[in-house]
């Protein structure tokens, strides 16, 4: 029996490539100081349905040396975009001990 998400659940996006995971990404790192156009590698994704959908991505940044990882949340609710923009797309940055 093949293992599906449950609903509610986290689960991994394999396509890593995606352009909208491109897209997430940069307008988060558009938010932070000193990381906006730095390039990056993206080692997981994982999506969860809450309310809209919630995207976590970890990422490193390809010329630091010391390998820290770093992790993306982006929460869309996209029927907010027109009523209250603001809250239609929340983004958080944070390094990752994990």
């Amino acid at each position: 029996m093949a293992s599906e998400p449950k609903c509610g659940g986290v689960s991994d996006d394999p396509e890593l490539n995606k352009e909208e995971h491109a897209e997430r990404i940069g307008a988060a790192l558009a938010t932070t100081d000193g990381h906006a156009g730095k390039a990056y590698k993206l080692h997981r994704v994982t999506k969860q349905v809450v309310a809209g959908v919630q995207y976590v991505y970890f990422i490193s940044f390809e010329n630091e040396e010391s390998g820290q990882q770093y992790k993306i949340t982006v929460w869309e609710r996209p029927w907010l975009k027109e009523k209250d923009p603001a809250e239609a797309r929340k983004i958080t940055f944070e390094v990752h001990n994990g």
